[in-house]
């Protein structure tokens, strides 16, 4: 297969020469396969492969439903009220009551640095919120928020004490 070369686009060097490039680049493609392909309806993974997987990752005993609809319910109230505090629509006192002294800390540091991803796009929205349960209880938290035309992270984690959660890390992409 042949290709016309890219065009040039870089500054002529000192002395107004410009840079030697060939003109035809010989480039082999892919080979085509012979014979049948057959493809799996699960996508392409084999299924020794899938029991193999699924046989080494941990068996985590499912959350009570009660328990897990606070988590959610906690954690969405929790994140809306972070990213009110990163837009700076809200105090940081806010989330004493919420937070884990050492979160609120890391949330504070990332305030007085102004290091918030992407504060100057605008006003961050809430989009998905993900729990996965953890051992004990605790959950790891996943979610994402929009802010201007970029999709932005959050990750995290919150556990129960004395009938309530409380965030106790936090990290923002």
């Amino acid at each position: 297969m042949l290709l016309s070369p890219a065009p040039h686009c870089e500054p002529q060097l000192e002395g107004g020469a410009a840079a030697h490039r060939s003109e035809v680049v010989n480039v082999v493609g892919p080979q085509p396969v012979r014979g049948s392909v057959r493809r799996r309806a699960t996508g392409g993974t084999p299924a020794g492969i899938r029991r193999a997987v699924r046989a080494s990752c941990p068996r985590v005993a499912p959350a009570a439903t009660g328990s897990s609809t606070s988590a959610k319910r906690f954690t969405e109230q929790v994140l809306r009220l972070l990213l009110e505090v990163v837009d700076r629509r809200r105090s940081s006192a806010h989330l004493r009551a919420f937070t884990d002294a050492k979160a609120l800390a890391a949330i504070n540091t990332m305030l007085a640095q102004d290091s918030a991803p992407d504060r100057t796009l605008g006003t961050a929205t809430l989009t998905r919120v993900h729990l996965t349960p953890a051992q004990g209880d605790a959950a790891e938290v996943f979610a994402s928020y929009q802010r201007g035309p970029r999709t932005l992270a959050i990750a995290g984690r919150i556990e129960s004490s004395k009938d309530s959660w409380r965030l106790v890390a936090v990290r923002m992409f």
